[in-house]
């Protein structure tokens, strides 16, 4: 047969990625769904011959439309029309996920179920009877360990065994009794739909007033929304019961009986290793302490011990740059081709930010075993407590957490995610403060300026960054849902913890490879995209005839001189025209940035012997040895190439100052200023809305100590900007404050469905940040503040006035209703296959 199409579906912390890594390996792609921000990860493989392909659809409690995910993972399934569903299943919490089994079977599609962490059930004494359970849902059951390797060769063995029997697959059902002639009604309506979907799930998912199913079936059926109304009505006056917690509560009920009809626990009522820990762990005392020193080993793990293997990393970076330069056309003295300067700015821009994959590598494989560990929830619980007290919701925590709130996430998926929020004044200022986090595209940033200004403080500092951004977007709003959000209705919050797990190595590695991809891919389409528009704005209007005058004088000049003092050598002969100054130039900063690129004897010798080979008369005057006259041309040829690198940096700078990109620059300098900002700054700034690495892009480039030097941009930046760590703490508190890229502002509109809010969350960040950045900056150069020093004032100021308003009290709650959990409804139900006919 062809290819076979697997959807791999579970709920949040089930296990599923390490089942998706265990089967798939490392053939893996992972890209986003078509039109919104959610990992769509697909994984390859092979089985007796048989091509499988596994889409790892969205973690999910249910089937619904209520959430992005849910909406996603559905509308996947409906029109891929996968040959088999794959549910992982939490061996140690089946009756929890055994409400999303349920709907999936319902689908009327193959479903094969997963139990995973079938060692952590037996760890705590449970004997399931995964037979008995096959039987009650008429489908195969696999007991596996992802964590473990076991189990993966029956899952693959059964998806195909699964796969070639479609045809004699098993329909489920559950009887909702009560509900039954209502469901029986539409489903006759919608008889003679041309849609492929199983005509009863349908119809449920009509009465559950599902938008998905709904707009599906309107294309036929103009009126279904009116005939859904009816018969809703008409059985919530006939029992009074609402059909959607009607629904919900039957298949809570149903799982119970599954549960206990196949489920033994050996150890009820003993207290488990998660129960221990979490005395420890959410501690009202130590849960904020315990918090705050992870994120702190976070960033020491991969700021600090990032960075320096980013001294491993540069030589290749650097003979990257070499090996383009060595293609280009080569400079004639101060006339640089266009082309050469392009290709220079293009791959300054790029090394720029991939000096720091390492970094982002160590960041994303530690968060990874944070959410395999279990950890991540356990931050929404803690933090629920606190944002509470600030008009934010538990559910606010995925949004920010997504949008950074532990370093490199995206603000693009964290306003997306705030769509599940049911508290819609929570929603609306979690939207609002989640641009304030710091996402994937700052970090370089940051670690540009901490590697110039801040390099014996940087963990330090990184912390004081990471945190400061939490308690910055609680004060916005606390601010926000106390005046202009004040009417709109509030909910409560309610989750599950899951147990603890022991992550993976293989999906510990996986996803942090994954995570980094999704970067590298982002700085060569749009970061590049972005610098190709930044030098075409750069080199316009170009030296004006005075300037290029001035420069070709300084130029003759240095030549002159040069020739001056070449005459008094023997070696005269071999430099006495312009052409061959101009190339023996090139020659030795050509040699001078390869070696400046090699660290190892080897590579330095090997260097020595290809410079040989190129021109051994010229390699005399790199290295002269005990040759006198050589020295003498040596000691020349360097203060040459000094004079060289100081024209063409003159150069570029005038012709920057000057040009479209740093007139916008000049333009706001009068308003940035007090913060100490540059026009370099400003431009810097500006080109970061289109993409935020781009700023690291941009200053790697303007501070740049000439064409052949592989000086990294952070030295670069410390050497040539005439920046104090000061005007480093200034200009990254207006980072932290402004608003994210112009994706994350167009999300900003579709979610808020306005475009004041929109232009709110452009104009109020960056008011804010000019206010802030330039009182620390003024106030800092009065008393001569450090860099650091002001970064620790900034910090506890910001703390306490979120302290302050924490405790001030919110007479603003307005329940949407009380929370509303299914009771449990009265009778038995049954839950059966055909082949049980109806045994329950």
């Amino acid at each position: 047969m062809n290819k076979i199409k697997v959807a791999l579906a579970g709920q949040p912390n089930c296990g599923k990625s390490t089942i998706f890594n265990m089967v798939s390996g490392i053939d893996q792609h992972i890209a986003n769904y078509p039109g919104v921000t959610v990992d769509k990860k697909v994984g390859f493989f092979k089985y007796n011959k048989q091509k499988i392909e596994m889409v790892d659809l969205p973690g999910t409690y249910s089937f619904s439309s209520y959430s992005l995910e849910e909406r996603v993972a559905k509308e996947f399934i409906i029109n891929e029309n996968p040959d088999v569903i794959v549910n992982v299943v939490d061996a140690s919490n089946i009756k929890r996920n055994l409400y999303l089994t349920f709907q999936l079977l319902e689908i009327g599609m193959p479903v094969i179920v997963v139990l995973n962490m079938m060692d952590v059930a037996k760890r705590r004494g449970m004997d399931i009877d995964s037979q008995k359970i096959s039987k009650m849902l008429g489908c195969p059951v696999i007991e596996a360990s992802g964590a473990k390797g076991i189990g993966g060769e029956k899952i693959m063995k059964t998806i195909v065994e699964t796969a070639n029997a479609k045809s004699y697959y098993e329909e489920f059902k559950i009887n909702y009794e009560e509900l039954e002639p209502h469901i029986n009604i539409i489903e006759n309506t919608i008889q003679d739909t041309t849609s492929s979907l199983n005509k009863r799930w349908m119809a449920i998912k009509v009465l559950e007033g599902d938008t998905t199913i709904i707009s599906h079936l309107k294309q036929e059926y103009h009126d279904i929304e009116t005939l859904a109304k009816e018969q809703e009505d008409k059985f919530h006056s006939i029992y009074d019961k609402d059909s959607v917690s009607f629904l919900a509560t039957f298949r809570y009920d149903s799982a119970d009986i599954i549960y206990h009809k196949s489920v033994k626990e050996n150890n009820k009522g003993k207290e488990t290793l998660t129960d221990k820990a979490d005395k420890i762990i959410l501690n009202r005392f130590l849960a904020l302490p315990i918090l705050f020193a992870i994120m702190f080993l976070v960033y020491e793990l991969s700021i600090v011990y990032g960075y320096k293997l980013t001294d491993y990393t540069w030589p290749l970076l650097a003979a990257f740059k070499n090996f383009v330069i060595d293609l280009m056309p080569k400079a004639y003295f101060t006339e640089v081709p266009l082309i050469t300067d392009f290709a220079i700015w293009m791959v300054n821009s790029a090394n720029a930010l991939a000096n720091y994959i390492p970094i982002f590598f160590i960041l994303f494989a530690l968060i990874a075993i944070m959410e395999d560990v279990g950890y991540m929830p356990r931050m929404a619980f803690i933090l629920d407590r606190i944002f509470k007290k600030f008009g934010l919701h538990g559910q606010s925590t995925l949004p920010l957490v997504l949008g950074g709130a532990m370093v490199g996430g995206c603000a693009v998926p964290g306003v997306m995610a705030t769509k599940g929020i049911a508290d819609d004044r929570a929603r609306m200022a979690t939207i609002l403060t989640v641009p304030y986090m710091n996402c994937l595209a700052k970090v370089p940033f940051y670690t540009l300026l901490l590697g110039a200004f801040f390099k014996p403080d940087m963990a330090l500092m990184m912390f004081f960054i990471s945190t400061v951004t939490v308690f910055i977007a609680l004060i916005v709003a606390k601010i926000l849902t106390s005046s202009v959000l004040k009417t709109r209705e509030t909910a409560p919050f309610v989750m599950e913890l899951p147990p603890y797990h022991v992550p993976t190595f293989k999906g510990v590695i996986i996803r942090a490879f994954q995570r980094v991809w999704v970067y590298i891919y982002k700085v060569i389409t749009i970061v590049l995209a972005v610098a190709i528009i930044l030098f075409a704005m750069l080199q316009f209007p170009g030296l004006s005839e005075d300037a290029e005058a001035k420069y070709n004088l300084q130029a003759t000049k240095a030549l002159e001189k040069f020739n001056a003092k070449a005459q008094k050598s023997t070696y005269y002969e071999l430099v006495d025209t312009k052409d061959e100054i101009a190339e023996l130039l090139n020659y030795y900063d050509g040699y001078k940035a390869k070696r400046m690129a090699t660290t190892s004897k080897d590579g330095a010798l090997a260097i020595d012997n290809k410079y040989k080979q190129i021109n051994e008369s010229y390699f005399k005057f790199i290295k002269p040895r005990s040759d006198k006259e050589a020295r003498k041309i040596n000691r020349i040829l360097r203060k040459l190439s000094k004079d060289r690198n100081r024209i063409l940096r003159n150069m570029k700078n005038e012709k920057v100052e000057n040009s479209l990109l740093g007139m916008a620059g000049k333009s706001i300098e009068p308003l940035t200023q007090y913060a100490g900002f540059d026009w370099k700054i400003n431009v810097a700034f500006l080109s970061s809305f289109a993409a935020r690495e781009s700023a690291v892009a941009t200053l790697g480039s303007l501070y740049e100590n000439n064409k052949a030097d592989n000086t990294r941009a952070e030295e670069a930046m410390a050497q040539n900007s005439g920046y104090t760590p000061l005007h480093a703490a200034a200009i990254i508190i207006f980072m932290i404050l402004t608003p994210p890229c112009i994706a994350t502002m167009i999300v900003v509109k579709m979610q808020t469905h306005s475009y004041k809010w929109m232009l709110f969350a452009i104009f109020f960040p960056v008011t804010l940040g000019v206010i802030i950045s330039s009182t620390l900056f003024t106030l800092g150069t009065a008393y001569e503040l450090t860099g650091v020093e002001a970064m620790t004032y900034f910090y506890f100021i910001v703390v306490f006035i979120a302290l302050a308003l924490g405790l001030y009290p919110d007479k603003t709650i307005n329940w949407r209703g009380g929370l509303k959990i299914p009771s449990k409804a009265k009778g038995q139900y049954n839950v059966y296959s055909k082949s049980l006919k109806g045994g329950k």
